[in-house]
């Protein structure tokens, strides 16, 4: 029978035992971010996100009650706002001292955005407003706000997640917000169209699936060493779902477009969803990319 020393009011750790060191030591460093990788990423975001943005101030103010006309004025802003600097971010050559102000200005912008989202979600969910913007639809735009501010952040900071730790946390972002949209989508169509309806609630459930199954892994290897093999299907998975998704989205868009199905769906919101996943799509081709060269010891 084995004996153990008496254990003393605290562990002692081993440094010579490997199981005893905090697996997050192994863990990758975040990346340096090349010039030309920055002036391309960040210009890409800004066009992509800064439509997005001005959309969803156009959708806020189109769901506030009329009465609300302080709110409805502050959307109306935010659209106009956002509108300029899209303008600015197409027109924009490309030279980095100008893209990383053209970064600034987004985020300085975006985040009065994002708290004035988070505000009027407190004013709905205490029946201090009224009107057609659900408040899982505000708490998902305001998601999306954070993210982009988060983006251009780290751009401006010269530095690139581990490839490891991006796939983890794009796909866990990107596949609520799919499955959101599936969501809501479902709730916006005619209960008339009983198979669309179907449908859409069908990808909430497969995108819900791959939320918890990315989370799962999250909680095992985020921050952590390497594990290429399952981060790659995590990836690969995505793709899959939101390839089929984003055709179902953009047929919903013709259907709609035609007047052939029933619903409540904005045209311009059909349309959007179908720019996110599209752009979900694109996030993951770059993280493929990333993958593979880190793979081939690059």
């Amino acid at each position: 029978m084995t004996h153990y020393q008496q254990i003393p009011g605290h562990f002692v750790m081993n440094n010579q035992n490997g199981l005893l060191l905090p697996p997050e030591l192994h863990a990758e460093k975040n990346e340096s971010l090349e010039e030309r990788t920055f002036i391309e990423r960040s210009l890409a975001e800004n066009r992509f996100w800064l439509r997005i943005m001005k959309e969803h101030a156009y959708f806020l103010s189109e769901g506030f009650n009329k009465k609300d006309k302080n709110l409805i004025s502050e959307a109306d802003r935010f659209f106009y706002y956002f509108d300029q600097l899209l303008n600015r971010a197409n027109a924009m050559a490309e030279n980095t001292a100008l893209v990383r102000k053209l970064n600034e200005e987004s985020i300085e912008l975006a985040t009065a955005f994002r708290n004035f989202k988070r505000n009027v979600l407190l004013l709905i969910i205490n029946c201090k407003i009224s009107g057609f913007n659900l408040p899982l639809l505000v708490d998902h735009i305001a998601r999306e706000a954070e993210y982009f501010v988060r983006t251009l952040k780290k751009f401006n900071n010269g530095i690139l997640d581990p490839i490891q730790d991006s796939i983890i946390q794009e796909n866990v972002f990107w596949l609520r917000i799919m499955m959101e949209h599936s969501r809501f989508i479902s709730h916006l169509l005619d209960p008339s169209e009983r198979n669309l309806v179907s449908k859409a609630s069908q990808f909430g459930d497969n995108f819900e699936v791959l939320l918890n199954q990315a989370r799962d892994v999250e909680s095992m290897l985020y921050r952590k060493q390497t594990a290429y093999p399952i981060i790659g299907k995590v990836n690969k998975d995505s793709e899959d779902a939101t390839m089929e998704l984003r055709e179902f989205k953009k047929a919903g868009l013709e259907m709609i477009k035609n007047c052939q199905i029933k619903s409540v769906i904005d045209p311009l919101l059909a349309d959007h969803v179908v720019r996110e996943a599209e752009h979900f799509l694109y996030m993951i081709s770059i993280l493929e990319r990333r993958l593979k060269l880190k793979q081939a010891g690059g």
